[in-house]
């Protein structure tokens, strides 16, 4: 559901409807650790994001070593993102929040059982690709929050992860 948000600039200037699209792009505008994640992303690696809430394809890649988030359809994703906006909340509510805590929040949405909180992911590319694009620097960014919440998951070493991204790759 969309939010409505009165500008702060000026009474006069139209409300800015904030719906999950809106939200996600803003967060990666602003927070640190969006940008820090997108530094380890190589060059022409993008996501495709879809929404529950909102029609239409959108990409997540990085340019310049920034986040970069915008509409349409993402050239040879690594994953597709369907994301419900429970999940888009919760994850652009914590605009000072660590790449840890970040990525702890995007993995609690993925095995979430609400549909209005989970986040579903098809992966398209294996492990060596992965590893290839920049993405396990983006876990290992996560650090000790991430490995001990993984940990916690029964997520434990390089073949239990392995594990995980091949019940990713059947979507």
């Amino acid at each position: 559901m969309p939010v409505e948000q009165t500008s702060a600039t000026s009474p006069q200037e139209p409300r800015d409807i904030l719906t999950s699209e809106v939200l996600l792009r803003k967060f990666f505008e602003m927070s640190p650790a969006g940008r820090r994640a997108a530094s380890s992303l190589k060059k022409g690696v993008s996501v495709a994001v879809r929404f529950t809430d909102v029609p239409g394809d959108f990409r997540f890649y990085a340019q310049d070593g920034q986040p970069r988030f915008d509409a349409g359809k993402a050239s040879d994703p690594d994953f597709e993102l369907t994301i419900a906006p429970g999940a888009v909340r919760a994850i652009t509510a914590k605009p000072e929040a660590d790449i840890g805590e970040l990525g702890i929040t995007f993995f609690q949405h993925i095995v979430a059982k609400d549909p209005a909180e989970k986040i579903q992911v098809k992966l398209h590319a294996g492990l060596l690709k992965l590893t290839m694009h920049g993405w396990l620097g983006v876990l290992a960014a996560g650090g000790p929050k991430v490995m001990g919440w993984m940990a916690q998951k029964g997520l434990r070493g390089p073949s239990a992860v392995a594990s995980a991204l091949s019940r990713l790759r059947k979507g």
